[in-house]
């Protein structure tokens, strides 16, 4: 299952690893996430996959099918087939006819439910329909199809983009982790303390990255 969601610089090297450093805190270039607007609440009982109102994709919690802290909460039963249903929803990310909308699969954010973050959400009921025909077995009900304001695929480019021209720093600062936020709504950076203030490096960030919303934390050195 690829789960990698961010590009962490561990033991001196760049590698795709969700492993070393949590999302960080920092002042944000993001305006605020989009709301789910007309979008409709799930019914009790139904097969299909529902986008929750006035909600959008959640934050602060791990993102592509590592467990959120409910996820524990629920029974085996709930547990098994949350997992089930973020694998197979989350094969849908390397389908072509919806990778240009993936945002992240969230397991286990709400007790035995999962949440699929999408930049379009008419097609995102269509990729979990095309995970229900690939995996019969799978429960649509428990799936929360839910907005986010930018695609995996669009916030890992921009950061091989940075990368290839930056190295192991940007404008001068260290990166320690750098990647997609987990509710894909921009880019995160954990540098310095230095680095976390610097003006300079956000006039950078904004100029490279097209307009695409990201934050800036201040973290530590990876060890080894």
């Amino acid at each position: 299952m690829r789960r990698a969601v961010a590009l962490t610089l561990c033991s001196g090297m760049l590698a795709a690893t969700a492993a070393c450093a949590g999302s960080p805190p920092g002042d944000s270039a993001a305006p605020k996430r989009p709301s789910a607007g007309a979008a409709t609440a799930p019914s009790a009982g139904s097969s299909s996959p529902s986008a929750r109102a006035a909600t959008s994709c959640p934050d602060g919690v791990q993102a592509h099918g590592a467990p959120s802290p409910a996820a524990g909460k629920g029974s085996p039963d709930d547990t098994a087939q949350a997992q089930a249903l973020t694998q197979a929803v989350g094969d849908e990310e390397f389908n072509a006819a919806y990778a240009d909308i993936f945002g992240t699969v969230i397991d286990g954010y709400t007790r035995g439910r999962v949440a699929l973050c999408v930049t379009d959400v008419a097609r995102g009921r269509l990729l979990a329909k095309a995970a229900k025909r690939a995996h019969p077995a799978v429960d649509l009900s428990r799936l929360d199809i839910l907005p986010c304001r930018y695609s995996e695929g669009t916030l890992q480019t921009a950061v091989r983009g940075l990368m290839a021209h930056n190295g192991t720093t940007i404008a001068g600062f260290p990166v320690y982790q750098i990647g997609p936020a987990t509710d894909s709504s921009g880019i995160q950076l954990v540098t310095s303390q230095a680095g976390s203030t610097s003006a300079a490096l956000r006039r950078y960030l904004t100029s490279r990255l097209g307009g695409i919303a990201f934050t800036v934390g201040k973290g530590e050195r990876p060890v080894g």
